[in-house]
């Protein structure tokens, strides 16, 4: 274990210093979180940590998974792994809104025609079967010039992603911007 005098503070806030256990991962087919060898501070095992994960950034590629999408994904894995138990909401709206795309509309209107499916959909799929909602904002949606029949079955549709997000942290839900 390593000694960093500047945080040691960070003892009196419950949180450890150890390496993530080998707990299953809580969104199964996901690549692992880097630096399972090295110690870091993690939740106390048997927390549960609240967290209002907000997608707003456009994709840095349209072939590929959102990077907000995989830091999620990889965020709950940790937890999973810490054994601390992760309530997770997500938001997504601005640019990022055409992650949540159908794979048709997607296809048709942000991708290569060649692509087969939207690459962000099996993760939203891999998230709501783990009990993760993921919310949409409208607003976001029509300045976008998308539609909500084009949006992926089960993500729910929100009026606007910031009053969600307000009314989600008056319960306890911390913002986490990817």
């Amino acid at each position: 274990m390593h000694n960093y005098p500047s945080s040691q503070w960070l003892d009196s806030l419950g949180l450890i210093r150890g390496k993530p256990g080998n707990a299953e991962l809580a969104i199964p087919g996901s690549p692992l979180p880097v630096g399972q060898s090295v110690d870091q501070w993690l939740p106390a095992p048997g927390e549960t940590c609240h967290g209002l994960f907000q997608i707003s950034s456009a994709a840095d590629a349209t072939d590929r998974v959102h990077g907000g999408v995989m830091r999620l994904v990889r965020t709950l894995n940790l937890m999973s792994q810490a054994e601390v138990a992760c309530r997770a909401v997500v938001v997504v709206a601005g640019p990022a809104t055409p992650c949540v795309l159908k794979s048709a509309a997607y296809r048709e209107r942000i991708a290569e025609p060649s692509l087969e499916e939207n690459p962000n959909a099996p993760w939203w799929n891999a998230l709501r079967q783990q009990g993760v909602p993921v919310l949409v904002c409208l607003q976001a949606l029509a300045a976008q010039g998308l539609s909500l029949e084009e949006v992926e079955a089960g993500i729910e549709p929100v009026q606007s992603g910031l009053s969600a997000a307000l009314a989600l942290g008056r319960h306890g839900f911390v913002p986490l911007n990817l």
